[in-house]
C-alpha cells in the first residue's frame, strides 16, 4: 500500500484526516484534530436497541359464549381458571374450560364420530382423570353410528374399525381438515330406520373417535360439574382455549344476555409486550434472547415468544400501518424479582447480533483507505489493513494478520 492516500472514517462528529504511507502522522495532520491512541483489546460485542414495554400477562383476548340464554355467574377480575373449571353460568349452567386449539363447532353426540374437536374432548377427559377406554388408531376406518337409530337397527351398523397401514399416534398437525360427513347428512329427511349407513371415515392424525367409553366419561364429568349428564357436547357447551387464564375484565353482568362478549381473558403467567414499529420488525425474530430492565433496575432474562399485528392500531395511525406487537417469555417467571415487581413500565434491550472474544477497537480508529477497503495506523504511520465485522456501541470487530490483541493504533477521541 505504498504511497496510499488515506481518510479517516467518517463517523458521527467525526474530522476527516489525510495523510501519507511511510510518514509521521501525527506531524502532517490538521492541528484541529485530536489524535490519540487506543489498544486492540479482546472482547465480547453485541448491538442492542431498548425499547419501552409493559410488564403484565400478556395480549388479552374476549370470550363470547355461543349459547342463547342469560348470563348468571360471571368470575371476579383477577381469577385464574384452568382445565375443567368454570369461566361463567348461562341459565345457571357452567361453561366450563377446556384446552386445544379447535372450538366445539358441532354438536358431539353420535357415537362413531370423527375429528379435531373430538381430539379435544379426548384429551382433555384424559387429563381430567376419566377413564375413555381405547381409541381407534390412525389409519382406522370407523363408521358411525346415529344416536337417533333405534336400538333395534343398531345391531346391523356396529362401529367397526380396520386397521389400516396407518401408525398410531397423539394429535400432530396435518394438512386442513376436509369437511366430514355428518349422520344427519347420511341420514337425510326418512325414517331413521328407512336411512342408509353412514359411510365409513378414516382417522387421520390429529383427530379422535366418540366412543361409547368418551360418552361415558363425559357423562360422569357433566354431572360432577353439576351440568345435565346428557353425553352430549356442543358449541357453547365448553369454551376452548390454548391454555389456563387469567380474568382480566369483565364485558357483561349477570342478566345480561348470553350471546356478546362476556369477559376478556389473559395468560395465567407475567408476560412482556412491547409495541414495535413495523421498520424495527426486521431485526426482531422469535427466539430472539432479551434483557428485561425491571421497575427496580434489576435484569432477568427473555425471550421473543410472539410476534402480533395490532390490527386496532391502524385505525390510530395516520399511516393506516398495524403496530405489531412483540411478546416477551421471561426465562425465569417464578423469580422473586418478577413477582415481586409491580407490572408497568419497563425496559426491554433486544440483541439483533453478537460477537463472542473478537478483536475490537474504537470506530474512530478506522482509517478508509481511498483504493477501498479499511487500515489502522500504527503510532509510527504504518498502516496495518484489517478486515472489519460487528459495529456496536461505538466499537469495532476487526481482523487482519497483522492484528493481535494489546496492539496500540492511533484513533480520534
Amino acid at each position: 500500500m505504498s504511497g496510499a492516500s488515506v481518510v479517516l472514517a467518517i463517523t458521527a462528529g467525526a474530522v476527516v484526516w489525510t495523510g501519507r504511507h511511510g510518514q509521521e502522522s501525527r506531524a502532517s495532520a490538521d492541528e484541529s484534530v485530536h489524535v490519540t491512541t487506543a489498544v486492540v483489546e479482546r472482547a465480547d460485542l453485541s448491538d442492542t436497541r431498548t425499547l419501552g414495554g409493559t410488564l403484565g400477562h400478556g395480549r388479552s383476548r374476549v370470550v363470547r359464549s355461543g349459547k342463547e340464554g342469560l348470563v348468571t355467574w360471571l368470575p371476579r377480575i383477577g381469577a385464574e381458571v384452568t382445565r375443567g373449571g368454570q369461566l361463567f353460568r348461562v341459565n345457571d349452567n357452567p361453561v366450563p374450560l377446556l384446552y386445544g386449539s379447535t372450538p366445539l363447532y358441532r354438536t358431539l353426540r353420535d357415537e362413531g364420530t370423527v375429528g379435531r374437536d373430538v381430539k379435544v374432548l379426548v384429551d382433555n377427559l384424559r387429563r381430567l382423570g376419566y377413564d375413555i377406554g381405547e381409541q381407534p388408531e390412525v389409519g382406522s376406518w370407523v363408521r358411525p353410528r346415529p344416536a337417533a337409530t333405534p336400538t333395534s337397527d343398531r345391531a346391523g351398523a356396529e362401529g367397526e374399525t380396520a386397521s389400516a397401514d396407518a401408525a398410531s399416534g397423539e394429535s400432530g398437525q396435518d394438512a386442513a381438515p376436509s369437511a366430514r360427513p355428518t349422520a344427519a347428512d347420511s341420514a337425510g329427511a326418512g325414517s331413521p330406520a328407512a336411512s342408509p349407513s353412514p359411510a365409513p371415515v378414516q382417522v387421520r392424525r390429529g383427530e379422535g373417535v366418540l366412543t361409547a367409553g368418551v360418552i361415558a366419561a363425559l357423562k360422569r364429568w357433566q354431572a360432577r360439574t353439576g351440568a345435565a349428564a346428557t353425553g352430549e357436547l356442543g358449541p357453547g357447551d365448553a369454551i376452548v382455549l390454548s391454555g389456563a387464564v387469567r380474568v382480566g375484565g369483565l364485558l357483561a353482568e349477570p342478566g345480561d344476555a348470553a350471546g356478546g362478549d362476556l369477559l376478556s381473558v389473559t395468560s395465567t403467567v407475567r408476560q412482556v409486550t412491547v409495541p414495535l414499529e413495523a421498520d424495527a420488525t426486521g431485526s426482531v425474530r422469535r427466539g430472539n434472547k432479551v434483557t428485561v430492565t425491571l421497575p427496580d433496575n434489576s435484569t432477568v432474562r427473555g425471550h421473543v415468544t410472539a410476534l402480533n399485528s395490532d390490527a386496532q392500531s391502524a385505525d390510530q395511525n395516520a399511516g393506516g400501518e398495524p403496530q405489531l406487537t412483540v411478546t416477551v417469555g421471561l426465562d425465569d417467571p417464578d423469580d422473586e424479582s418478577v413477582r415481586d415487581a409491580d407490572s408497568g413500565s419497563v425496559r426491554v434491550g433486544f440483541t439483533s447480533a453478537a460477537k463472542k472474544d473478537v478483536l475490537v477497537v474504537p470506530v474512530g480508529a478506522l482509517l478508509a483507505l481511498s483504493e477501498g477497503g479499511y487500515a489502522l495506523q500504527r503510532p509510527g504511520g504504518r498502516l496495518l489493513p484489517v478486515e472489519t465485522g460487528l459495529f456496536a456501541k461505538g466499537r469495532v470487530e476487526v481482523s487482519g494478520p497483522e492484528i493481535s490483541e494489546g496492539l496500540r493504533v492511533v484513533t480520534t477521541s
